[in-house]
């Protein structure tokens, strides 16, 4: 595994408040911001990157949400195309959400597991390898276990793999990538 220096993530969007240092991002959302962008005119804070061939990527997220549906986790892209995103989304005052959502086109279908709001930080890991994708958390970094895997059976350009903040309603909340580490085969 290669440690992934963060001044090499590409943003899409940088938000007002930001901090990036060799091992971290810290960012802070802005209200009516979506990862979507049909809400208020305004996108997620994003940043990606694109891996060579086969891939596993890691990071570790730590959040304080303030707002019903904060969110924040990562992306996979296949080319410009959205292809899944995998995050935490408070649902409310007692719950928060572990949520996937794969895109077929123009539509997405989700899958989500609840978890209690005490929880403040999650480690993701996805893998690619020949069109197949795996995605897990891990509330340690040590056990993961799997959230969701499909297959991406089109290349519509080069995978790329992100992460990204955002707060849709009027609230705003900060969070930090860490540990983020990429390992590639070619």
């Amino acid at each position: 595994m290669t440690k992934i220096d963060a001044n090499q993530l590409k943003w899409i969007r940088k938000p007002e408040r930001y901090i990036v240092r060799r091992d971290c991002v810290i960012l802070e959302t802005e209200p009516y911001t979506d990862l979507r962008g049909h809400r208020h005119g305004a996108e997620a804070v994003e940043l990606s990157l694109k891996p060579d061939g086969y891939f596993m990527f890691t990071v570790r997220v730590d959040f304080s949400y303030q707002g019903k549906f904060d969110q924040c986790g990562i992306l996979l892209y296949n080319g410009s195309r959205r292809k899944a995103v995998c995050c935490t989304k408070r649902r409310n005052e007692e719950l928060d959400e572990l949520d996937v959502i794969v895109f077929h086109g123009k539509y997405g279908d989700r899958s989500c597991r609840e978890i209690g709001t005490a929880i403040r930080w999650m480690y993701y890991r996805v893998w690619y390898r020949a069109g197949a994708v795996r995605i897990q958390y891990s509330f340690n970094g040590r056990v993961y276990s799997d959230v969701r895997q499909f297959r991406m059976e089109e290349r519509n350009g080069p995978i790329r793999i992100g992460i990204y903040a955002c707060s849709p309603q009027d609230s705003h909340f900060d969070c930090t990538f860490s540990q983020m580490e990429l390992k590639e085969k070619r």
